[in-house]
């Protein structure tokens, strides 16, 4: 009798060991995809507002070469004007891009990673 209660103990705590198991996967799995969509949205919101700034940038040097040639010069002119600030601002960016994207980026990459969460 006494065996068969050991036994009926051994067998529940065996079962509970593996309900706890599956459930510990199953919140590392939950982790992992929420981490996953935070960074997933992060570089989707980066994209989105890079591609919107390059069209912003892209009319606003339209913008300027077509009021070159009207009012000043030639507008073939105002292109190379725009392409010179193109140049002087990509060697710029080229420069710095440790300081401005990369640290940044690593930075709120290891933020989502690292971040604890609050056992409640």
């Amino acid at each position: 009798m006494e065996s068969n209660r050991i036994s009926d103990n051994v067998s529940s705590m065996t079962e509970n060991v593996k309900d706890y198991v599956n459930l510990r996967i199953d919140y590392i799995k939950l982790l992992l995809t929420e981490k996953i969509a935070r960074m997933a949205s992060f570089f989707l919101l980066s994209v989105i507002f890079f591609i919107l700034g390059m069209f912003l940038l892209l009319f606003i040097s339209f913008a300027f070469v077509f009021w070159y040639g009207e009012e000043i010069g030639p507008t073939f002119v105002g292109a190379l004007i725009i392409v010179g600030f193109y140049i002087v601002t990509g060697l710029t960016i080229y420069g710095m891009r440790n300081k401005l994207f990369v640290n940044p980026m690593v930075k709120k990459l290891a933020k989502i990673i690292m971040e604890e969460e609050d056992e409640n």
